[in-house]
């Protein structure tokens, strides 16, 4: 038999628009994968760190081992963020066990990824990938002038025209055709065991056709025809991308179909974060506030949305750390914000991030000036600070705001957990949040300049079909690290000790291990 593996990844594919269009016959190819494969779902493991689950999938662990929970990273030593690459991991990726174990692997774009030193195979990395967190990298002479360019491009959080979009989705399926070639290619040449192929069209799409497709978000339009179905357009054109693909797969080889998360209505309130800690007295400005100052043509001008992301781009992107701290006050006083917090008197303050909010606690002996103790006060203020966020309401609906909050930095321990953020929120996703209202705080306010109406449901999953994965059909609740284990024992390699999560259970009666 055949050990022959696929890993196919379809970055931020949603299963819940997976499941209703596949039942409408719009998505045939993965309506007979839905049907015959053994099914992973995780939701909540994902909800947490939403940012860190593709590391989680390569590396068996959590971010409490291999530090990577976002595109952003706290700056050791200080209370900023910088931007960072796929080398800062502090673990390796599976198929580097598979590369020293003498499987010829084949890994094009994996989501978070470096070349990889003495790799056994094939290593493509940012070519089409959403993040682009390094340079585009090919571990093969001469292969980089082959690959056709990838249209895939870095719109971030921009807001766009009628234009730009038309011509954004014109750009993801050209992507999609670009990588069908290329994977199809590869995989006729039967050189590779092991083949990971990421598409990541579904992505941008999902951040940036949302509104076309989802009738109650409040920006929903349907007046321009070339964007009315555009979601569904590029989900079924991947559909016919995947066909292809699996078309070169043999009775007897196996794949693994897999994504991260999905991708929902961005109806976060992290844009009101920092007001409601100011407001809560967890916070403390450094100098006077800028609340309630009248407007002027410059604030009007500088809070408009185009103008925050060129500001936010060049500060996240082209200003050094130290820079951007110095300027930080002169930016915030421009724009009518709060002034910076004065670190000797704030308690808990925000961290950047997607999907959720992240928080900390200015803890002494960990912030460089911080001023809450370690132990019994700690706790305290991580228990206040949780009570306080529990309590807020959506005024718009009555609704509590906040669904639920994670403490990672102590449910994920490893030699980085004190690098990850104390509170994690995650956002009630019914309705949008304009405005959060509590007894101890009052009201704040204040529209989000984010110009994506779609983000990730937590919603992440793994699709198992071939001979040596039984039981099809079958739905199993699980971890994005089982995934790891899972393919090392499929080519008979002992996961690492290190792996914090056991491999699925290869037969249907024995669900024990799967939890």
């Amino acid at each position: 038999m055949s050990r022959r593996l696929l890993m196919l990844a379809v970055d931020s594919i949603d299963w819940f628009l997976v499941n209703e269009w596949a039942a409408e016959g719009h998505l045939p190819v993965l309506r007979r994968l839905l049907e015959g494969s053994r099914q992973l779902l995780c939701t909540e493991s994902n909800r947490p760190l939403p940012g860190s689950v593709w590391t989680d999938i390569a590396t068996g662990v959590s971010a409490g081992t291999h530090g990577y929970v976002d595109l952003t990273h706290l700056t050791p030593n200080s209370y900023g963020s910088d931007r960072i690459d796929a080398s800062r991991l502090s673990a390796l990726p599976f198929y580097k066990v598979l590369s020293d174990a003498g499987i010829r692997c084949a890994i094009v774009d994996f989501p978070i990824d470096y070349l990889l030193p003495d790799f056994n195979g094939l290593q493509i990395v940012d070519w089409g990938t959403e993040f682009k967190l390094g340079k585009f990298g090919v571990n093969t002479p001469g292969l980089a002038a082959e690959l056709d360019s990838h249209p895939l491009t870095d719109y971030d959080r921009t807001a766009l025209g009628s234009s730009d979009l038309i011509a954004l989705k014109h750009k993801l399926l050209r992507g999609i055709e670009v990588k069908r070639r290329f994977a199809v290619s590869l995989l006729q040449k039967r050189e590779h065991e092991f083949v990971f192929y990421n598409f990541a069209e579904l992505h941008k799409a999902g951040h940036f056709f949302w509104k076309f497709h989802d009738r109650n978000h409040p920006d929903f339009t349907d007046s321009e025809p070339q964007l009315r179905h555009a979601l569904r357009e590029v989900y079924s054109e991947m559909d016919r991308a995947i066909g292809n693909v699996l078309e070169q797969l043999g009775g007897d080889d196996h794949l693994v179909l897999v994504t991260d998360r999905g991708m929902y209505a961005d109806y976060r309130g992290d844009h009101l974060i920092e007001k409601v800690l100011l407001q809560l007295g967890l916070a403390t400005p450094r100098g006077p506030s800028h609340e309630g100052r009248a407007e002027t043509w410059r604030t009007r001008l500088l809070n408009q949305r185009e103008t925050r992301n060129a500001l936010r781009f060049v500060g996240q992107k082209l200003l050094p750390e130290s820079v951007r701290q110095a300027l930080l006050p002169f930016h915030r006083a421009a724009v009518g914000e709060s002034a910076p917090l004065d670190w000797h008197k704030t308690r808990v303050y925000a961290i950047p991030a997607v999907g959720n909010s992240h928080l900390r606690i200015n803890l002494a002996g960990r912030e460089p000036l911080g001023v809450v103790s370690a132990g019994t006060e700690f706790q305290a203020v991580l228990a206040e600070t949780a009570a306080q966020l529990r309590s807020l309401i959506n005024p718009a609906t009555g609704e509590r705001a906040v669904e639920e909050i994670y403490f990672p930095s102590t449910q994920f321990q490893g030699p980085r957990s004190a690098e990850l953020p104390d509170l994690a929120i995650v956002w009630n996703p019914n309705s949008p949040i304009t405005a959060l209202t509590s007894p101890a705080m009052g009201t704040v306010s204040g529209k989000s300049t984010e110009g994506r109406t779609g983000n990730h449901r937590p919603d992440g999953f793994a699709l198992f079909s071939g001979p040596a994965f039984a039981a099809r059909g079958e739905v199993v609740n699980g971890d994005p690290r089982q995934i790891a284990p899972t393919i090392l024992r499929h080519f008979g390699i002992e996961p690492p000790s290190y792996y914090e999560k056991p491999a699925i259970a290869p037969k249907a009666t024995d669900r024990s291990q799967a939890a």
